[in-house]
């Protein structure tokens, strides 16, 4: 602090002065009054006092800063040592020596011997004398005190992260001008030196020791910093295990060290349980660890080390990351650590899966076998072996290196396993299986080299074994089986003589030959629906019972039914029964050698209907594990005594010229078998001539097929017949002047399943002719009551409909009544004139009126000689209509090569009773599907349309004949109430 002038001056006074008060400190306008006092002895001894007049004195105001600690660059008053780019704060007592209040301007200023100039420098005041800058604090550049007051002031300053040396900081407080005209009191004595050292240089290392380990083993972390530079700022090194890395890891408790060289004070560890918070105090689970230290000299070191143990989680390599903070200085140092077991695998031939002696790919790791089939199966057996500490899961699979083949897994049972074959297996524990190989291309060396591969789930190297075939051939087995009954129907109880022909058609002999043939193969299902003759049966004609796959093993299909195997009675060359297979064993087959095998069964007694007896016999051998099937033989079970089939006809008696209907009757008497058809023969005999389109089939019309080789022989094929069911089929025939005086007729008929017929069933039907002798009281009268759709007063066949039981009465009383065709006849009537009368109450409908009833419809007076004919149409169940017009427009259309015919038949009728009411019938007949199909039939003018419609778009319209009717009404005169229809469609 320098001593400002008039400080000096007022202390010259003071000492002049000694019995006036001193004026330092004294405050500005005090007045000082001195008086003297002078004091004698008179001569006489008295004591005499005399004062001076008193002298005023006015105190002057002065200013006077003290600022602390001083300093110099010589020797500063405070020195500040920091890193490049750190802050400092000095700490400075600024007093007013003065005696007034006063007002000091506050500056800094860096000296000219300053290396680089300190950045962000600020002045602030310390209110709260704390030594640090609080938040609200804001720079000050003056401050004011009152005389003898104090204020502590703190004084900011940074480096950059470029500077370096030193910088000298002299802070200044002035005051104003002085009062009384002395100059500007300052006090600038108060330099502060900042030293910039040397910035640390630290280098980050992380090991695990081991890196390598298995599960519940430890390893040791070891961290390590060193600084190649200056002295360091506090620093922290930190390593987090609660990272996905490193979670399956276990920290070792009581295991963390701090290492390095020495410091003071020692550095310190702390954990944290969150990888936020952290404490000195070891939690139980431990997220962190680090170590702490303020500094860490030039040269000097710090480190950390701990302990983990893998867990068995931690399985694979994991990457863990130590990290070092300090002085804003981040490091990180990776390290890894791998978790596994010490896995080792083997596999090789069944039994040896180290391939002892020679090992690995060696003669002793390959298997060879010289022949193979194509497309039939192969197999080699191996043993896979963990020769591990651990439990491990081993994969197989396979390539194939020469040749071409499938790969198949199995087990020592034949059973097949999913590719890859995979397997767990203990420590030293082993696995059999079988790769089975089915070769798709054939060659006569080299043929199949297939490399089976094993790894291991715990990173054991892999380990290999080699299967070879020397030749693979084209499969040349012959096996062929056929049956005495071929593939028709059996019935229960019935014998049944198979013969098995096996031939090797191998250039090798088989050896270990076995032939196997299952009885256990009848099965309770239907075959299923296949055409006969071009007619396809329908799939609910034989609905499958049982749909479980055929298969050739032994006693699957029989158990799977419910039904005992077929009864074994014999077999040749020494065929035995074991349990439901006859078998067969040959040491040898040579090539080209054929074996002929018989054996004898039966069909058990209560095998059902619909049973299907399917049998196969397999070969199998030691070159030829596969079984290789024969072509099966089917027999469907039936019993012949469940089909019934009866013809019958009628009438019993006839005379030349009159018609016979057949009737064929076919009964399924079976409960459980459909008929997917029933075939039905019949060979007319001389003298009888069928009635085109008389055959139905259950009273629909139904069409027989004609044997072009016999025109007389007919065939009428049902379409399924269901079990429980019956169908009938009926048709007429002629009987011809050339017919004998008996007729008898045989029918046959089959049951049909599939492609399988039944022993024919017969029966005949006899009709008795009657000679015509006609004379003057036999004659006959014959005809049909019918109701006439046509109206055109004759019987059409096909389009009338025959009235049955008609009661028709000759003026003799005699009556009969009509059949089924509506036909009556009477017989031996006298020649002459005859009445007949059609009863009206035996008949629903009114009866037309024809110009042979003389006015009284249902009567006929006729004149009768030989054989008359009278027949009685009625009106049709539609009404009494008069047909006014009849007329058939025909049309064709379409490329030259495939015109389309079209024809419609427009009949017109009128209403009895009514005559304003017409009936349109439109027959239309196409001779193929029509495409966009269009019929106009215009109405008369004036008509209106009462109901159905006479105009139609149909697309397409089908092929065949459809009928379509409207009614008009019309008052005009009926030659206008027809009009010609139109019709179009597009080709």
């Amino acid at each position: 602090m320098q001593k400002p002038p008039v400080i000096k001056r007022l202390a010259t006074l003071a000492f002049a002065f000694a019995s006036a008060a001193l004026a330092l400190g004294t405050p500005a306008g005090t007045v000082i009054q001195n008086t003297a006092t002078l004091q004698f002895l008179q001569d006489d001894g008295t004591p005499v006092e005399t004062s001076s007049p008193p002298v005023n004195t006015t105190v002057a105001a002065v200013c006077s800063p003290s600022v602390l600690p001083n300093g110099t660059v010589p020797q500063p008053g405070q020195t500040a040592n920091l890193l490049p780019g750190e802050s400092t704060v000095f700490k400075y007592t600024i007093a007013n020596t003065g005696n007034a209040s006063n007002t000091f301007a506050l500056s800094t200023a860096a000296d000219t011997a300053s290396q680089f100039t300190p950045s962000d420098v600020a002045i602030y005041q310390d209110s709260n004398g704390n030594g640090q800058i609080d938040a609200g604090e804001s720079p000050i550049t003056q401050i004011t005190l009152a005389a003898d007051a104090t204020a502590n002031l703190l004084v900011k300053a940074s480096s950059a992260s470029s500077s370096r040396g030193s910088a000298y900081l002299n802070l200044i407080a002035a005051c104003a001008t002085n009062t009384h005209g002395l100059p500007n009191e300052r006090d600038d004595n108060n330099v502060a030196q900042i030293n910039l050292g040397e910035l640390p240089n630290f280098t980050l290392t992380k090991t695990f020791s081991p890196s390598v380990l298995k599960p519940a083993e430890q390893t040791t972390v070891n961290i390590m910093a060193t600084n190649t530079g200056g002295a360091s700022r506090p620093i922290s090194i930190s390593d987090f295990l609660n990272t996905p890395e490193m979670r399956d890891f276990v920290y070792v408790s009581g295991s963390a060290r701090s290492t390095g060289t020495t410091t003071t004070p020692a550095p310190f560890i702390e954990f944290s349980s969150d990888g936020t918070n952290w404490s000195t105090t070891e939690p139980t689970t431990v997220a962190a660890v680090r170590v702490r230290a303020d500094s860490v000299a030039p040269q000097g070191t710090l480190g950390l080390t701990f302990a983990l143990r893998a867990t068995e989680a931690a399985l694979g390599t994991h990457r863990n990351v130590a990290q070092l903070v300090s002085s804003g200085q981040t490091l990180e140092a990776p390290a890894d650590i791998t978790v596994r077991y010490l896995p080792s695998i083997a596999l090789g031939p069944i039994g040896n899966p180290e391939a002892k002696p020679g090992g690995e790919l060696s003669s002793d790791d390959q298997q060879t076998k010289s022949n193979a089939l194509l497309n039939q199966e192969v197999c080699f057996s191996h043993t896979v072996k963990n020769l591990g500490d651990r439990d491990d899961t081993l994969t197989t699979t396979g390539t194939v290196d020469a040749g071409s083949s499938t790969i198949v897994f199995k087990d020592m049972a034949g059973n097949t396993i999913a590719a890859p074959f995979q397997v767990t297996l203990a420590p030293g524990a082993t696995s059999d299986f079988q790769a089975c190989y089915t070769p798709t291309q054939a060659a006569a060396a080299n043929a199949l080299k297939v490399t089976l591969t094993s790894t291991s789930s715990r990173g054991a190297a892999p380990n290999k074994t080699v299967d070879l075939v020397n030749t693979v051939e084209d499969k040349k087995l012959g096996l062929l089986k056929s049956s005495d009954q071929g593939s028709g129907f059996v019935s229960p109880g019935q014998e049944l003589t198979y013969t098995l022909k096996f031939t090797n058609n191998q250039s090798f002999a088989l050896t270990n030959v076995v032939i196997k043939d299952d009885l256990n193969t009848i099965q309770r299902v239907c075959l299923g629906p296949t055409s006969l003759n071009g007619a396809v049966t329908t799939q609910s004609m034989v609905p499958q019972l049982d749909t479980k796959p055929l298969t050739a093993q032994a006693g699957v299909k029989a158990q799977a039914s419910g039904l005992t195997p077929l009864d074994f009675i014999s077999a040749d060359n020494g065929g035995v029964l074991e349990g439901t297979i006859v078998v067969w064993r040959f040491p040898t087959v040579a090539a080209g050698q054929t074996l002929t095998l018989t054996l004898k069964v039966r069909v058990p007694a209560g095998t059902p209907d619909c049973a299907t007896i399917t049998n196969v016999f397999t070969a199998e051998s030691s070159e030829l594990p596969t079984p290789t099937p024969s072509n099966p033989v089917t027999n469907q079970v039936y019993d012949q005594a469940n089909f019934s089939f009866v013809k019958t006809s009628t009438p019993t008696t006839v005379v030349i010229g009159e018609e016979i209907t057949y009737i064929f009757t076919v009964r399924n008497l079976s409960a459980t078998m459909p008929l997917s058809a029933v075939k039905i023969e019949d060979n007319l005999p001389d003298g009888l001539q069928y009635v085109e389109g008389s055959s139905q089939l259950d009273g629909a019309a139904f069409t027989p097929t004609v044997d072009p080789a016999d025109p007389r022989h007919y065939t009428w094929i049902i379409p399924g017949l269901a079990a429980g069911s019956t169908a009938q089929i009926t048709f007429r025939a002629l009987v011809m002047p050339s017919a004998p005086a008996q007729l008898k007729n045989n029918g046959r008929a089959v049951a049909v399943l599939g492609e399988r017929e039944s022993q024919p069933s017969q029966s005949s039907a006899t009709t008795k002719i009657q000679p015509l002798s006609f004379g003057p009281n036999n004659a006959d009268i014959v005809g049909y009551v019918f109701q006439d759709v046509n109206r055109n007063g004759i019987y059409d066949y096909g389009t009338d409909i025959p009235c049955q039981n008609a009661r028709v009465i000759l003026s003799n009383g005699r009556i009969e009544l009509t059949d089924a065709q509506g036909r009556y006849h009477f017989r031996n009537a006298r020649e002459g004139e005859w009445a007949l009368r059609l009863d009206p109450n035996s008949v629903a409908a009114q009866n037309l009126s024809m110009p042979m009833d003389a006015g009284r419809a249902g009567s006929r007076l006729t004149y009768v000689r030989n054989l008359t004919s009278i027949d009685f149409p009625l009106a049709p169940d539609a009404g009494d209509i008069a047909v006014i017009r009849d007329t058939t427009l025909t049309m064709k259309g379409g490329p030259v090569d495939a015109q389309n015919t079209f024809q419609v038949r427009k009949q017109v009728f009128g209403t009895t009773g009514d005559p304003t009411l017409y009936t349109v019938q439109l027959t239309l007949t196409a001779s193929a599907p029509l495409n966009a199909f269009t019929l106009t039939d215009p109405l008369p003018a004036g008509a209106t349309l009462v109901d159905g419609q006479n105009t139609m778009t149909i697309d397409p319209l089908p092929g065949g004949s459809r009928l379509i009717t409207y009614r008009f009404r019309y008052s005009g005169d009926v030659r206008g109430a027809v009009t010609d229809p139109t019709a179009s469609w597009r080709y």
